[in-house]
């Protein structure tokens, strides 16, 4: 038994923002939540969708100047949440996290 490696797709489902200070009503999009499907690669008609949030780290936006990449909440788009959502995250920790969803803990730890 061991970690199955999936492929996945990602669908843009909400956020939530927070202000930028108490006179600054800049919106920081504060978490995003995805839908993600995984389907496994060894066999296909083994999938699960499942919804999660992320935290973001907007901390540091609220105390210095906006960075000139900084992008309105009028202009991001679904793919900014998507990549957001996704930054800092690898494959290898969805494909445990969705081998033991789908399969069950024994799958993880082979008993």
């Amino acid at each position: 038994m061991a970690i199955h490696n999936f492929n996945y797709t990602y669908q843009y489902v909400s956020h939530e923002s927070v202000r930028r200070s108490g006179t600054d009503s800049t919106p920081l999009v504060s978490s995003v939540t995805i839908s993600i499907t995984a389907v496994d690669q060894a066999d296909n008609s083994k999938t699960i969708t499942t919804e999660e949030t992320r935290a973001l780290d907007y901390f540091y936006l609220q105390d210095a100047d906006l960075p000139g990449s900084f992008i309105p909440l009028a202009n991001v788009t679904d793919q900014n949440m998507i990549d957001w959502f996704k930054d800092g995250m690898v494959t290898a920790d969805f494909d445990g996290y969705y081998t033991t969803k789908l399969y069950g803990t024994a799958e993880m730890d082979g008993t």
